[in-house]
Parts: structure tokens; sequence; C-alpha cells
């Protein structure tokens, strides 16, 4: 089965580069910085980039997304659908926000909707996307959530397939932490 775009079109997988592999590594000390991370995600965003986001449980991912809602504007709390298994809020852009953490195989993310053309555009954050990430189509921003202490996080971000336009992102996202970090220490 060819993997799906978040709107149900099929999708031909570009080949990755080893520059495309490449990861950029930010840091968060607490959950607030992991929400401004997201806020900032929302700030570059364009309004129609696909957002895997992996890691073990506690480690940020509804943080990250809970930061990035409230910066494109979305004033209904945000929490992981892991029951529902998706969430829609509409604000500035539509976020659409999956929890794939109960999905056992292709059968079931077929069956709860992802991929249907019924889906409307805008910004996709998936947690627990490891699970299916061969199905999500390129390109996408992959972040990984890594707990290194009780509130600090590594974020390590990757684009999946070619796009100078989240190549562009990191990049952004990447100067701001640096920045954000600089600060700090004074």
């Amino acid at each position: 089965m060819k993997p799906l775009s978040a709107t149900g079109r099929p999708t031909v997988l570009p080949r990755l580069s080893r520059s495309h592999r490449r990861q950029v590594v930010l840091w968060s000390n607490s959950p607030g910085e992991t929400r401004a991370l997201g806020a900032q995600l929302a700030r570059l965003a364009a309004g129609d980039e696909v957002i895997a986001l992996s890691g073990p449980l506690g480690s940020g991912k509804t943080c990250l997304v809970q930061g990035l809602g409230r910066a494109l504007g979305i004033r209904q709390p945000i929490s992981s659908p892991s029951y529902v298994l998706m969430k829609r809020y509409r604000d500035r852009f539509t976020l659409t926000h999956w929890d794939w953490y109960r999905l056992a195989d292709q059968a079931d993310l077929e069956s709860c909707g992802f991929g249907d053309p019924q889906i409307e555009p805008g910004i996709v954050v998936i947690e627990w996307a490891e699970r299916f990430l061969d199905q999500i189509a390129r390109p996408f921003l992959q972040i990984e959530l890594t707990p290194t202490g009780r509130h600090s996080r590594r974020l390590a971000l990757s684009l999946r397939g070619r796009s100078a336009r989240l190549t562009r992102l990191i990049r952004e996202l990447q100067k701001w932490s640096a920045l954000k970090h600089r600060n700090n220490e004074r």
C-alpha cells in the first residue's frame, strides 16, 4: 500500500539524500520551554505541515502540541486524543491532532480515517507517529522527544523527504532556540 497524505492523496516517496537525514537537536528544560518551542513552530508554520512526534510516555509530545495550538489562537484546552484517536481544532489554521498509541496494525490506521480525503487541510500533528512512520506522506517534520531528566528533554528534529520550506523552518527553530538559550545564560 502506498503511503497516503493526511488528506488521503496517494503519494510518491522521494529518495532521501544524506543531507535530508541530518538531525538538529534542541533542548528543553521544562514543560513551559517545550510549549514555547511548539508556539515558535506555529509562528513559522505555513499551515500545511505534517509533524510526526515520537517519544515515550511523558516525554512532552502533548506539551509541544499545546504550545503550537495556543500560538495558533486555539482557546479550548488541548489534550492527547488517546481514546478518540483524533481531535480537530480550528482557528488561524486547522490543527488536526492524532494519537496512534492505541493502534495495533495497518487495519486500525485505515479504519480510524487517517488518509481520508475528507480531512481538511491544515497542520497535522501525530503523536506516537513511529508506529506507522512509513505511512506518512513525505515531506514531513519528525520530532523525537527524549527525556534527559525530570523536566529536561532532547528534541531531535529531522526532515523526512525534501522540502526547502521545512528545511528553512528547522533552521529558524534552531536559531530561535540558540538565541533563547543565549539570553537565558545572561
